[in-house]
């Protein structure tokens, strides 16, 4: 016979409605596969939620600009070292140079920075304001067309080239 107690269906049905509740956030999620590698996101109120995953141990980023340019990209870059997760807002100022956006006098955006390597796999997730009062960031609109680098590396150092960058026209 089996015994469950009300206090055990109710943990069950809990973790089951809160499974349920992740499983459709993510069919909200609009994506884009470029190379092996995934950029999905999805709006939130005033924030943009991101998350990016590439075949890779190494380093993963996701870049918004409204120019096809690499200058003047705000660049998001995430690294997974042991237990250590790094997802860090960036600025390319030009071209193989790209800097902290702290370090250049401008404000820390983003917010729940997540992080996992799995398997050969790296996915960073962070969400970012819609606005920011700035020049290292655009402001982000839903239906509006950007310029979105997606790249990644073999290594977690953020100064390390990419083995994969691409840039695509998408419509958040």
């Amino acid at each position: 016979m089996i015994d469950i107690s009300i206090n055990k269906l109710i943990i069950m049905a809990i973790v089951l409605t809160e499974s349920l509740s992740l499983l459709a956030q993510k069919k909200d999620f609009k994506s884009a596969v470029v190379n092996g590698m995934t950029f999905q996101w999805r709006f939130e109120k005033d924030h943009l939620q991101c998350q990016a995953t590439a075949p890779t141990n190494g380093w993963v980023a996701i870049g918004f600009n409204t120019k096809d340019e690499l200058s003047g990209t705000n660049l998001i870059m995430g690294a997974v070292e042991q237990d250590y997760v790094t997802v860090d807002d960036r600025f390319i100022v030009k071209p193989g140079d790209h800097k902290s956006i702290l370090d250049l006098g401008g404000s820390e955006a983003l917010t729940q920075r997540v992080g996992k390597e799995e398997n050969g796999t790296t996915t960073i997730s962070f969400s970012i304001p819609l606005s920011v009062n700035d020049k290292f960031h655009h402001d982000l609109q839903e239906s509006k067309e950007y310029y979105v680098i997606m790249a990644f590396s073999q290594e977690d150092d953020l100064q390390h080239h990419s083995i994969m960058r691409t840039t695509i026209k998408i419509k958040l």
